[in-house]
């Protein structure tokens, strides 16, 4: 297997000539390298970890691998303009972010000094804000919605725990899904359509690419080579 450098570099390019597709409107583009992206990560975070794999490996890589499935339905969602397909694909994030949760909670719950708890202040501020704001807007999807919010404002929260990477990641995740829950149900963002997908794309690789990051760092194994010991405590 390549590298962990080789493997986050060919990660950031596609993610790059995905956005930019999205900005020029080279559909067909967008649409192949979409599904590219998260196997890339996958493979940069099984190169960069040790084996046998930890819990939050293991966990992040089935996360990983809910976040492809919802990228593809959404992009078969927006070929196809179906509302139970796009059901689907936030049903796969939510699926994802659930299983950030179950990563993370270990890891801040045997950190110490615990975790500040003005950032779960936040983010319950932000997403019951969120919600209210955008209520009227969302009818039937008012619930589905609500839900996916609170997941992933609780991801938010514990990955704050869990060292700046994630924590900037999951900030930026929100941001992300914030930007397309926008411009799915309301006229806030009155840019065109392909400058939204790539403002949410943008924001949605780099936030995964940190969030997998910040595990390579938490499990002390950056850039190591199978085989060779983690780095340990000094």
């Amino acid at each position: 297997m390549p590298r962990p450098p080789v493997l986050l570099g060919a990660y950031a390019t596609v993610s790059v000539v995905h956005v930019v597709a999205h900005m020029v409107s080279a559909s067909v583009v967008a649409t192949v390298t979409k599904p590219l992206l998260m196997p890339l990560l996958a493979a940069f975070l099984v190169s960069a970890s040790a084996r046998p794999f930890t819990r939050m490996v293991r966990v992040v890589l089935a996360a990983l691998a809910f976040s492809w499935v919802g990228d593809v339905l959404l992009e078969v969602q927006r070929l196809a303009d179906s509302d139970p397909l796009f059901m689907a694909g936030i049903g796969g994030f939510l699926v994802a972010q659930v299983l950030y949760i179950v990563a993370f909670t270990p890891v801040v719950r045997a950190s110490a000094p615990p975790r500040p708890p003005f950032w779960a202040l936040l983010y319950v501020l932000y997403g019951a804000a969120l919600i209210g704001f955008m209520g009227p807007d969302l009818g039937e999807f008012l619930l589905p919605v609500a839900i996916y919010a609170a997941a992933i404002c609780t991801m938010g929260i514990v990955a704050s725990g869990v060292n700046a990477y994630t924590a900037v990641g999951a900030a930026v995740f929100v941001a992300s899904d914030t930007t397309l829950a926008l411009g799915r149900f309301t006229d806030v963002l009155t840019i065109a359509e392909n400058w939204q997908r790539a403002l949410t794309m943008s924001t949605y690789t780099l936030a995964q690419a940190l969030i997998v990051v910040g595990v390579v760092v938490a499990q002390r194994g950056i850039w190591r080579e199978p085989g060779s010991a983690p780095a340990t405590s000094s």
